[in-house]
């Protein structure tokens, strides 16, 4: 099934989410001015006029606003959720990734031992031993 998704009405207004009525008011009498200009030259300006439109007629009103503003920002905090915890998904494969190869270069010496056999090795670990005092 398709995730709906909401219509950002505050980007359509270029306004930020913490906007006063007068803001929105404001912002929605300057972006009309200017598409009701290009409405005469644009066919895309009216569909813009439209969304414009439809944000405003949200925003300008508080209850229809604060219905927005909740399923909005419950969209978004999910969104975010979601983010993530694909990010510490991600860091979790990392890690086990790391684990496992430090796992197969143990492997890998404690193999190397094995088939140099004991006496050898310890033979190298005083040699390096006495190379580093």
């Amino acid at each position: 099934m398709a995730e709906s998704r909401l219509v950002d009405y505050y980007s359509i207004l270029n306004l930020p989410p913490k906007a006063d009525l007068a803001g929105i008011e404001a912002a929605y009498a300057r972006l009309s001015d200017d598409l009701m200009r290009q409405s005469q030259y644009d066919e895309s300006a009216r569909e813009a006029m439209q969304r414009l439109n439809e944000a405003y007629a949200v925003l300008s009103k508080p209850e229809l606003r604060r219905e927005y503003d909740r399923a909005f920002f419950r969209a978004e905090l999910e969104r975010l959720e979601r983010e993530a915890r694909a990010a510490q998904r991600r860091r979790t494969i990392a890690g086990n990734v790391l684990v496992g190869a430090l796992g197969l270069v143990v492997a890998v010496q404690a193999a190397a031992l094995l088939y140099l056999g004991w006496d050898s090795a310890t033979g190298l670990f005083r040699a390096i031993a006495d190379w580093l005092m």
